[in-house]
């Protein structure tokens, strides 16, 4: 007879994905893509064609999320908790080369892909 404790939460799939983060469009998701990928973190995304139907569909819809395996969820929510509070508390800053407005979050101008430094805020 097969003992099955109910109480016990079921053991979920290591390698099931799971999602992290929804972001608010495909340019910040591949940013999060690419933040996890620096840390050895494999992402996929999520919706990101829906982006194209903007307008078709309700824009609450449009959304893009990062899955990540299940064994490096946790690891992946210090990662975003860390990206959420930098892109609350950091300004926007402009490029010193093309003078483009970047987001706080960007690294590199996305315009002419200069590298950010501390006089570019």
């Amino acid at each position: 007879m097969q003992n099955n404790n109910l109480n016990q939460p079921a053991k979920q799939d290591p390698f099931a994905w799971v999602k992290v983060f929804q972001a608010e469009n495909g340019l910040e998701a591949n940013i999060i893509k690419g933040l996890l990928k620096s840390k050895g973190i494999e992402s996929q995304l999520q919706g990101e064609l829906l982006q194209g139907a903007l307008g078709e569909i309700p824009f609450e819809q449009t959304g893009v999320d990062i899955l990540v395996y299940a064994l490096k969820e946790r690891q992946a929510q210090e990662i975003l908790l860390n990206y959420r509070q930098l892109k609350q508390s950091a300004p926007d800053w402009v490029c010193p080369k093309c003078h483009e407005l970047n987001g706080a979050t960007f690294e590199i101008c996305w315009s002419c892909g200069t590298v950010k430094n501390d006089k570019s805020e």
